[in-house]
């Protein structure tokens, strides 16, 4: 097996007093889908959101131990958050797009970053995500109309051309399809499997059959700690830790 992308060793979160991992040891292999499962509260989102220090936007949370990406120190002090934030994009439980055209909700990040030269590679790079996300024949026609008049499916569909805009390393997904119906759900989730090709990807679900589907690896977490990590096949089949096997029957929940 190769290196991982993502190592995380002994990593410890605190909300002001109250700690909310505890000592998580996790390596995240590249250009495959992980999902983190487990109860609400378990510690996923928390471990989700300190791979691109979203957590530091939250004052009273504290970080400790060693979270690295591509060997390098994600926490260390001379570390740019902006710029890692582009090597780690997040697409959010709820479609967050701009309120702009569909078209600068694209180009937001190609034009922070001064990631092209032209107008015409940024046209270029703005056509190649939105088929990416395989969002381009629905909406070629209407890039200067807001992002906001895309359906709730269309409009994740465009935050995740907006994150793979930048090329990023690694896509964080917060329960993504949490807030759209059936359809949508399997839209995305086949997208997912087609991003895999070119990306990492950490996926938080709390649907244990969307994990099944569409993770290699899957991650149970409860109680803030890092209960098993295997193949998804492995993990929902033949689970070596008896809570894991409780989690999955419904057990526990």
């Amino acid at each position: 097996m190769s290196d991982p992308i993502i190592r995380a060793q002994n990593v410890d979160v605190f909300y002001a007093d109250k700690q909310a991992l505890f000592g998580v040891d996790l390596k995240i292999e590249e250009k495959q889908v992980t999902s983190l499962i487990g109860p609400s509260g378990c510690g996923k989102s928390t471990f989700l959101r300190a791979i691109n220090r979203m957590n530091d936007l939250i004052p009273i949370c504290r970080f400790r131990g060693s979270l690295k990406i591509d060997g390098q120190d994600v926490y260390a002090p001379a570390v740019d958050v902006v710029s890692l934030r582009a090597q780690v994009g997040m697409v959010f439980q709820k479609p967050n797009p701009f309120p702009k055209s569909i078209r600068e909700n694209v180009a937001y990040g190609l034009k922070i970053h001064r990631l092209t030269s032209s107008k015409s590679e940024l046209d270029g790079r703005i056509e190649h995500s939105l088929k990416s996300a395989g969002l381009w024949d629905e909406v070629a026609d209407r890039l200067d109309e807001p992002g906001t008049s895309l359906s709730g499916g269309q409009q994740q569909r465009l935050c995740i051309a907006r994150t793979i805009a930048v090329e990023p390393r690694v896509i964080l997904m917060d329960e993504p399809c949490s807030a759209l119906d059936p359809i949508a759900t399997a839209v995305i989730e086949e997208l997912i499997d087609k991003l895999r090709r070119d990306f990492t990807i950490v996926i938080v679900t709390h649907s244990m059959q969307q994990a099944a589907r569409i993770s290699q690896r899957t991650a149970f977490f409860h109680l803030g700690k890092l209960v098993e990590v295997g193949s998804t096949k492995q993990v929902f089949t033949n689970p070596v830790e008896e809570r894991t096997q409780n989690y999955i029957t419904g057990r526990i929940g």
